[in-house]
């Protein structure tokens, strides 16, 4: 029997500044990443969930999600505490949660959300789960978020979607 489990956060929140990123393009018969993307060129399991992520939001209507560096970064130092401290949350066991791991960074916003996963090696799979769970799948689906990144460690998947104020 496959242990997966799965956590959500929808949380909206007040910010102040925007950011400079670019968008991760979806399109061609490769799926490929557009031109200008801050992303290693090697495809990778996050490179998959971010494609399935962005083909899923075009088809429904949304525009695709641009990639934000410091959002995986934030998104990737919680995968790691989380597996490392063994807890899954969204709020730490100091009891901060990713609004407050957003100040942390300096990343202003004005609406934001998390989708945790843990278990999955394949990004294939963490979007097939998300997407089952209503609680996630309203995230991905929130047109009103305009950035992403997303951090994997040890089988611990951290998204982050927001939306900057401009």
């Amino acid at each position: 029997m496959r242990s997966i489990v799965l956590a959500t956060a929808a949380w909206v929140a007040m910010g102040s500044q925007g950011c400079g990123s670019v968008a991760l393009g979806v399109g061609g018969s490769q799926g490929g990443v557009g031109i200008g993307v801050a992303l290693p060129v090697a495809r990778t399991e996050i490179h998959l969930l971010a494609d399935r992520i962005n083909r899923h939001r075009v088809t429904i209507g949304c525009r695709a999600l641009a990639w934000d560096n410091r959002l995986a970064i934030v998104a990737r130092r919680h995968s790691e505490d989380m597996a490392r401290r063994h807890f899954f949350s969204h709020t730490n066991p100091e009891g901060r949660d990713p609004f407050d791991r957003l100040d942390r960074a300096g990343i202003q916003y004005r609406a934001a959300a998390e989708n945790l996963a843990q278990g999955r090696t394949r990004g294939r799979d963490t979007y097939d789960d998300w997407i089952e769970s209503s609680a996630h799948r309203r995230n991905l689906e929130n047109c009103e978020y305009t950035h992403f990144g997303i951090g994997l460690y040890d089988r611990n998947w951290t998204l982050l979607l927001v939306r900057y104020v401009r």
